[in-house]
């Protein structure tokens, strides 16, 4: 089975799609999906494209994406929640569901404390993945 995760921001979108086969996870692959237009429709269709050619390219099972993180910029949490729309509205499209996680749930899962650092989570990641090169939070 494989599992496509996403982690939506404003500028950047994380990725990464993992196997899952006789109780052993792998990483597939994992990136950024780079926003870099300025008009809020092309910035979504660019997403959309994107999420469309992982779909496509990896034969992904299911979905995770992290839920909004409400920040203090009241324009930035809009902006996240219009892409958070279009990314859920393609996947109920090509996969049917998805599941949904806060950053919270996602570090607890992941080291025990919904509080952790990047670098613990991201340590965490390494270990439960077996990778041996670096891995650089946001």
């Amino acid at each position: 089975m494989r599992i496509l995760g996403i982690d939506p921001g404003s500028r950047k979108c994380g990725y990464a799609i993992i196997s899952h086969a006789s109780n052993k996870l792998s990483l597939i692959t994992a990136g950024f999906i780079n926003i870099t237009t300025t008009r809020l429709q092309e910035q979504i269709l660019d997403l959309i494209e994107a999420l469309d050619c992982l779909l496509d390219r990896y034969e992904v099972h299911e979905v995770a994406i992290e839920d909004i993180f409400f920040g203090y910029n009241p324009k930035s949490v809009i902006k996240l929640a219009q892409f958070r729309g279009a990314l859920s509205l393609k996947i109920l499209e090509r996969i049917g569901n998805f599941s949904e996680y806060t950053p919270l749930q996602v570090k607890k899962a992941l080291t025990g404390n919904g509080k952790a650092a990047k670098e613990q989570v991201a340590f965490m990641v390494k270990r439960l993945l077996n990778i041996t090169s670096e891995i650089k939070p946001l």
